[in-house]
């Protein structure tokens, strides 16, 4: 019988015995580990870039036009809107928000476009967060704009106090923000709802949807079910809301079945080599394994010895390709793009490399399982 320690041991003697292919072998895992990492961390910030401004509301319902499908693009509706909302039994607060697009002027005449977040002056629901400069109490001032320091290249603008236009009305930062982005790749520009309805060329009573905060004690479900049954007017919890913008861009770009299929792959990339490492190294050792049956040894204490082969090359490639998504993550922010590894993406990530691994080394197995330990000692 072979001890624990002596199987893993002699794993690990024939897995090194040739450096080189253990090196293939660790890098094929390494490249599928960064793909999934990358891919799916790439997937997970477009996805958090959608649902931004959403989640860091603290409004407990959204209200929204009739049939608005695209929170990006939703369609406006009127003070008529807010003021049902607004005197609907459950609401303790609503505000307006206008969400849309304008041409931002650049320094060098050019333009660039942003999407505008017009916000009520001294409202308490939706407000620019991660501050780095500036003032944003300032916002109420006829003009004044927020944008993030990661679109400085974009809008050519990287200090407090630069003066532009948008469609023709001028601006002026008041605060600067770092790492809030959109989904559209336009830059946001935070600033009050009048000076929002000039730079989109809404019209004055117009935007596009109403936050709600719920009373006290009132359910946010049972109060966006009421809210609702308003004629003309769609109202979702702020996690359903939430979903629903990330579930749009997700399922009708296709962003999301673009992503999944370069990290499946990047599996199947690590399967095939991690497989055929394994099975070479094998039948390189066939003798040695009928060797070992031939004396005695158990068919699991031969099939341990392979799978600790795959667990070994499982650990080693995971920690390279880890190391590669984050130099990669870092290169990537660079160019305006996030890559949000989460817990459960690197733990489900570890767990998905391990059962690559095994799964790779069932040829393997199934090779000694059928060796006759009476062929070692033919010719």
């Amino acid at each position: 019988m072979l001890l624990p320690i002596t199987v893993w041991t002699l794993a690990r003697k024939i897995l090194l015995h040739d450096r080189i292919k253990f090196a293939v072998a660790a890098a094929g895992v390494a490249i599928s580990v960064n793909l999934v990492l990358a891919q799916i961390g790439l997937y997970l910030g477009f996805m958090q870039n959608a649902s931004n401004l959403i989640d860091h509301s603290t409004a407990d319902v959204w209200v929204t036009g009739a049939g608005s499908e695209n929170f990006d693009f939703s369609a406006p509706i009127d003070d008529r809107a807010y003021y049902q909302v607004a005197s609907t039994l459950g609401v303790a607060r609503a505000e307006r928000l206008l969400l849309a697009f304008g041409q931002f002027r650049l320094s060098d005449g050019g333009t660039q476009g942003v999407q505008v977040v017009g916000v009520e002056p001294g409202g308490r629901l939706l407000r620019p967060w991660n501050l780095v400069a500036g003032d944003a109490g300032r916002l109420h001032e006829p003009g004044a704009i927020v944008v993030d320091v990661s679109e400085a290249a974009k809008l050519k603008v990287d200090q407090v106090g630069a003066r532009n236009e948008i469609f023709g009305a001028r601006t002026q930062v008041v605060a600067l923000t770092r790492g809030i982005r959109s989904f559209t790749t336009s830059p946001f520009v935070w600033t009050d709802l009048d000076s929002a309805r000039a730079y989109t060329l809404y019209p004055a009573d117009r935007y596009n949807f109403v936050m709600v905060q719920a009373a006290p004690g009132e359910s946010a479900r049972a109060l966006a079910a009421r809210l609702d049954a308003l004629p003309n007017l769609d109202a979702y919890t702020t996690p359903v809301m939430s979903t629903r913008a990330r579930t749009y861009w997700s399922s009708r770009t296709g962003v999301g079945a673009g992503f999944f299929t370069t990290a499946v792959l990047g599996v199947i990339v690590g399967l095939v080599v991690v497989g055929q490492i394994l099975y070479n190294g094998t039948l390189e050792h066939l003798r040695e394994y009928g060797t070992l049956k031939a004396m005695g040894a158990r068919n699991s204490a031969i099939v341990r010895v392979i799978v600790y082969q795959a667990l070994i090359s499982a650990l080693v490639g995971f920690v390279l390709g880890g190391a590669m998504t984050l130099g990669a993550r870092v290169l990537l922010a660079k160019a305006n793009l996030t890559v949000l590894i989460t817990r459960e993406l690197v733990i489900g990530t570890a767990v998905l490399t391990i059962v690559m691994c095994c799964v790779a080394a069932l040829l393997s197995v199934v090779k000694v399982l059928r060796l006759d330990p009476a062929s070692v000692f033919k010719g």
